[in-house]
């Protein structure tokens, strides 16, 4: 005896607007996602390249300055551009991996040359409440700031070996936009007010 389905229930599933299970898999095969297909970059320094050269186009780093300056972890960053080029099909899984630690230090690196303070992740808030755990911490710290500086350059927070050299010179190259805080101020003959005086 044949079962007897309800047309409600069904309508509802199907109406629902979700994706119905297994729906990936009865997907036509030559209308495939993007991460269906084979990556556009296979090799580390050729997407690394690629990700720093769109993060120092002018528009993408006025934005991502500012989103760094108001506080968005360098993680998150890192992972949400990763994570958008993996959707785009710009490289599997095993190379965003691979990715995420030079893509943080290329974001330090641009933070650093644009005299902004950064968070890594967003842990690095925590409350200390007694005198003890305050001076323990700041031991910690010390001792952490001494390892750090044995192992950095002298001019910069990435450790060597941490980028290749030529995208530590691509970011040392780009020109700051000029904010409209650091402008410089007009002469009396520049400024428009006082042409409106004459």
């Amino acid at each position: 005896m044949a079962e007897k389905y309800n047309q409600q229930g069904i309508d509802a599933l199907t109406n629902s607007g979700r994706a119905i299970p297994g729906q990936s898999l009865t997907n036509d095969p030559d209308e495939r996602y993007p991460w269906e297909n084979p990556p556009e970059f296979t090799d580390f320094r050729q997407a690394l390249n690629f990700i720093t050269g769109n993060l120092l186009k002018e528009d993408n780093f006025v934005s991502l300055m500012k989103g760094i300056g108001d506080g968005v972890p360098l993680s998150d960053i890192a992972l949400q551009i990763l994570q958008t080029g993996f959707q785009q099909g710009k490289w599997n899984p095993d190379l965003l991996m691979m990715l995420i630690e030079p893509t943080i230090y290329s974001l330090m690196a641009m933070a650093e040359k644009s005299n902004i303070n950064y968070r890594i992740n967003g842990d690095e808030e925590e409350d200390l409440d007694s005198d003890d755990e305050n001076e323990i911490a700041e031991m910690k710290a010390a001792n952490l700031k001494k390892y750090a500086q044995s192992k950095l350059p002298q001019e910069s927070k990435i450790p060597t070996g941490g980028l290749p050299e030529e995208i530590i010179n691509n970011i040392k190259d780009v020109e700051m936009p000029l904010s409209l805080l650091n402008r410089k101020e007009p002469t009396q003959e520049e400024s428009i007010l006082a042409k409106g005086e004459m």
